[in-house]
């Protein structure tokens, strides 16, 4: 014969259930939006990136870009050095921590020669150079990825002058299938 569970001890624990599955007021307020970050300050720091970015185009030979650094709370600015630039990002944005990177050069250099080497893709296709992608390296050099470096890098690199190339492996890109 089963055992019944008595109707006192059934009850609490119906109760109890009920309880859990109940919506709760909360007195902290809403939860948290799926699109907030994990980083306490993150938002500060995007925002003064935003910023730092704007007036890049007022410093076209010396802005280079910026990063964050989440963990240490903390903007990073690459430059190439110059008088008065670390200044006017200080005043930008005096609420962020910020620290300057010395670049080699300049982002609006490094885009332009990008811009050549993409423009020079079937060049390099009718001289039997696969040409994958074309990036740059925040204040380094303009990235170029080849099918094979080891053959094409030096003569990828002579074609070009002023700003350095960094000539990587690259792979072809393949597209995703459509649902």
């Amino acid at each position: 014969m089963p055992r019944r569970v008595p109707a006192l001890l059934a009850l609490p624990l119906l109760a109890l259930c009920a309880a859990c599955a109940a919506p709760t007021a909360s007195a902290s307020g809403p939860s948290p939006h799926s699109e907030q970050s994990y980083w306490p300050g993150q938002q500060a720091l995007t925002d003064a990136a935003g910023a730092v970015d704007a007036i890049g185009v007022r410093w076209p030979d010396v802005y280079a870009g910026v990063s964050l650094d989440l963990p240490a709370d903390v903007l990073l600015v690459h430059r190439v050095p110059a008088a008065g630039f670390d200044e006017a990002v200080r005043r930008l944005v005096p609420h962020v921590t910020v620290r300057f990177v010395d670049a080699e050069h300049a982002a609006l250099a490094l885009d332009r020669q990008a811009e050549r080497v993409v423009r020079d893709v079937d060049y390099w296709r009718q001289r039997g150079v696969s040409v994958h992608s074309v990036g740059t390296t925040i204040g380094e050099c303009v990235t170029v990825g080849v099918g094979d470096p080891d053959r094409d890098a030096a003569v990828v690199t002579a074609h070009y002058r002023g700003v350095p190339l960094c000539v990587e492996q690259g792979a072809p890109l393949v597209p995703l299938p459509a649902n």
